[in-house]
């Protein structure tokens, strides 16, 4: 009873952070777009992977918070260059009509994708092909073990095995 007593103040309070969080989102995109609108145009087109992946909500939330960390990372240096070349729309708009920007832009959100769902793919295999291997050289030591003892080791084995 305690367990499920404690379920629904968690959610409650998981629901209470992210409405906060939503709040500020809200405040820093409304001040943005009025104090500097160039720049919040490069971030609301380069936001769009994350959130494609916030609308498709898999119920993976660490990999959302790392598809938007690596996108803003892939952001911040073509908002960079956007400050660098004076913060305007039409230079905005020249920017968001070069291939390469969009290349930064997307390229973090995939090296996300990448490390969020094919490393795990990756790193089960390998262990799973070093399980099988360690599988094989248990199975030699085994055998060794029986040509050395006879048969009745594995008998006795088998009987120690089952606790008669």
């Amino acid at each position: 009873m305690a367990k499920q007593k404690k379920q629904p103040a968690k959610m409650a309070e998981n629901r209470v952070g992210q409405g906060i969080a939503l709040f500020w989102v809200m405040v820093f995109s409304g001040l943005g777009i009025v104090f500097i609108p160039p720049t919040m145009l490069i971030l609301f087109a380069g936001l769009i992977p994350s959130l494609v992946a916030i609308l498709l909500n898999t119920g993976r939330i660490g990999s959302i918070a790392t598809m938007l960390a690596f996108n803003l990372a892939g952001i911040i240096p073509v908002i960079g260059i956007l400050w660098d070349r004076g913060q305007t729309f039409n230079e905005a708009f020249r920017m968001l009509t070069d291939v390469y920007m969009w290349l930064a832009m997307f390229g973090g959100a995939g090296l996300a994708v990448f490390l969020s769902w094919a490393v795990p793919i990756v790193v089960f295999s390998a262990s799973e092909l070093q399980a099988k291997a360690m599988i094989a050289k248990l199975q030699k030591r085994r055998m060794k073990l029986v040509e050395e003892w006879g048969g009745q080791f594995v008998a006795d084995m088998k009987d120690g095995a089952s606790g008669r």
